[in-house]
Parts: structure tokens; C-alpha cells; sequence
């Protein structure tokens, strides 16, 4: 199941020429690309007791599954890579270095502030600028939106709006900001962003797309109804029976440029390096530069025997059967050749903020 397009790379160039003088052949580039459409969906299993108890839980289980397929779309959509089988390339592999990936790192979020909001402002118009056609959505996950409004607010680009079925819908000058929400990660045993923020570093992705038959679009089997389902039969023998929900899709981007990610914007705090860390195992104490933490932090400590301790995950609370708080004369119990790791923590939420390792430790 291909389907086969013709994606525009690069726009061509007019110029003037003399009289007498030919112009300078520089036609638009192009290149024939093929995207694989995917099959994905799911199966549930219901007792004929429990369907003829709740006359309802068919339905349930149907409009679950429809919605983990459509989360499932959604995570291709940005995140899909054709080498592995059952996806074909998402947003994050077509825009990579193209024209449109723009470099996010200079705009932090963290805090958000006239400053910061006038650097998030300048990047998103430079990429809306770089692209064919005004974007449709930008796409991004829920901490980023909240980042987003907050500083288009502040400088009145904060637009409203309504949907299709009448609810309101928040906009950056006009282009709804649509949250992609989480998906189910099998591997993970957890669902997690669709568009993820990088724990250590804070920083993630935002996406613009102009979706039209010329730039952006979904390709599928079956046009506007194309997530099928099949109910229990339980007229047939047997005491439990399945039901299953399927969806054959892929995506076509016929135009770079209709496309655009600004990469690596920081929207939340990440960890930084504590000063010197020095540790005496003659007398099992641990001294921290500088000597006492920020008002209203605290120090906290973990010991190993024997291995190196991995530093908390940034914008996650310390778990206080790992950490403990260190105590002010820096006493603790210390194993020969074994490793502490300090980290300085909100001492009310328990945030860390700042962490350093010393070890191993030695007499």
C-alpha cells in the first residue's frame, strides 16, 4: 500500500536579462517520494455475561480503542520513522534539516517574561515567514501551549477563537495552537508526550504545518471514514468474542515548506552543576560550595557503596527514600571507595535544582 507523490524541495528564481541575453536556467527542484501506508488499531475481548450486564461496555471498549488508534496516528504524525516497519516518517524526520528547521535553543520559556516572550514571538513569525503558506496549527505538547499563550498574551498575539462544534480554541495571531496530547508507549509501560519534553535538558520541539492537497496532508484507504471497527458476533458459539478497530494510514508532505519545527525550545528548568564537592572519610563528612543552599533550598544526599549515583530527573520530586536531607555539619555515613551525590532542592516541592557527585571516597 504506497502512495506516490512529487514533493517540491525548492522554489525557482526570476531575475531580468538585457535585451539579446538569455535568462539563467534555475527551474524548481523536485523529487519523487513514496510514503507506505500503515496499519494500526487494536483488539478487546468482552464475556457475553458481562455484555448482556452492561449494555454499554461494547461501545466503551469500541471508542477507547478508536481513540489509542487516533493517539497512535498522532504519534506518527511527528514522531514515525519508515525504517522501522510499521511507521512511516513523521514530521521530525521530513523537516530535519530542511530549510524550515529553524534552532530553538535561544528562546527559554522557563520563566516566561516580556523578554522572553519577545524571543519566542521573533522565531515563530521567522518560521512562519520561511513557510509556502500560513500554517493551519502549530502543534506542540501541553507545557509548551501553556508557555505559548502566556507569552503571546503578554504582547497581545493571544487570539480566540471557536472550532467546529463551537468550543473556544486559543490561537497565536489567528494559527490554533493544538495540543497533541500523550500516547501509550508499550515499551515504556506508560503513556508519555506525543511531542516529549527531554528531561535532563528541558527543552522540546514545536511544529507548524499547513496541511492542504499541495502541502501537508494524511493519506488514507478510505477517505473521511477510515478507522473501521467490527463488534463481538456473539451469536456464534463461544463464551467470549472479540472486537477490533483498524486504521490504514500515512502522511504526504508534497512541500517542504509547508512544514516548519523550531527545535530545542527550553521550556522548563534544567539541572545545574553544584560547586566543589569534597568528602573526608576519616571523619565521614561532606563539605558543598557554596556552604549553604539558596533561601528556601536544601541540600539533600544519597551514599553507594561501591558505583556512582545517577542525578535526579529535572522537574521531578526527590523521593525521599533515596535523598536524604543533608544534615548542616555535613556528617553522614561514607563507605571507603563509595560515591555521594548532593543536590540542592526546593525544600517545600522537593524540585532539585542544582546536583554534583564526589567520589570514590577515600580515608
Amino acid at each position: 500500500m504506497t502512495y506516490g507523490y512529487i514533493r517540491v524541495k525548492t522554489s525557482p528564481a526570476a531575475e531580468g536579462r538585457a535585451v539579446g541575453s538569455d535568462y539563467t536556467a534555475n527551474p524548481a527542484t523536485k523529487e519523487a517520494v513514496t510514503t507506505d501506508l500503515k496499519i494500526m488499531g487494536g483488539k478487546y475481548e468482552i464475556d457475553r455475561v458481562l455484555a448482556e450486564a452492561a449494555p454499554d461496555e461494547i461501545a466503551f471498549q469500541t471508542e477507547e480503542k478508536i481513540q489509542a488508534t487516533v493517539n497512535r496516528y498522532h504519534w506518527l504524525f511527528i514522531n514515525g520513522n519508515k525504517d522501522t516497519a510499521t511507521e512511516f516518517d513523521g514530521l521530525a524526520e521530513i523537516v530535519d534539516g530542511s530549510v524550515t528547521d529553524f534552532d530553538g535553543s535561544g528562546v527559554d520559556l522557563s520563566t516566561v517574561s516580556a523578554a522572553t516572550a519577545l524571543k519566542l514571538t521573533e522565531a515563530l513569525d521567522t518560521a512562519i515567514l520561511a513557510m509556502k503558506e500560513r500554517p493551519t496549527y502549530i502543534l506542540a505538547n501541553s507545557k509548551t501551549i501553556v508557555k505559548i499563550q502566556a507569552a503571546a498574551k503578554m504582547l497581545g498575539y493571544l487570539t480566540q477563537g471557536e472550532d467546529a462544534f463551537g468550543k473556544p480554541t486559543r490561537a497565536y495571531d489567528g494559527i490554533p495552537l493544538v495540543d497533541l496530547g500523550r500516547y501509550y508507549n508499550e515499551d515504556l509501560g506508560s503513556d508519555t508526550e506525543i511531542i516529549p519534553i527531554d528531561d535532563a535538558s528541558g527543552k522540546t520541539d514545536i511544529y507548524l504545518v499547513a496541511l492542504s492537497m499541495s502541502g501537508a496532508h494524511g493519506v488514507t484507504l478510505k477517505g473521511d471514514k477510515a478507522i473501521s471497527s467490527r463488534l463481538p458476533n456473539f451469536a456464534e458459539a463461544g463464551a467470549v468474542k472479540s472486537g477490533d478497530v483498524e486504521f490504514v494510514a500515512g502522511l504526504a508532505v508534497k512541500n517542504t515548506r509547508a512544514i516548519a519545527r523550531l527545535e530545542n525550545v527550553q521550556v522548563q528548568a534544567s539541572l545545574t552543576t553544584l560547586g566543589a564537592i569534597t568528602v573526608v572519610g576519616a571523619v565521614n563528612k561532606v563539605t558543598v560550595t557554596p556552604n549553604k543552599p539558596k533561601i528556601g533550598n536544601k541540600y539533600y544526599y544519597a551514599v553507594d557503596a561501591s558505583a556512582t549515583i545517577n542525578a535526579p530527573t529535572a522537574n521531578t520530586a526527590l523521593n525521599t527514600s533515596t535523598w536524604t536531607a543533608l544534615p548542616a555539619n555535613g556528617v553522614v555515613v561514607l563507605a571507603a571507595n563509595g560515591y555521594v551525590r548532593v543536590v540542592e532542592a526546593d525544600a517545600t516541592s522537593l524540585l532539585p535544582v542544582a546536583t554534583g557527585i564526589a567520589g570514590p571516597v577515600t580515608a
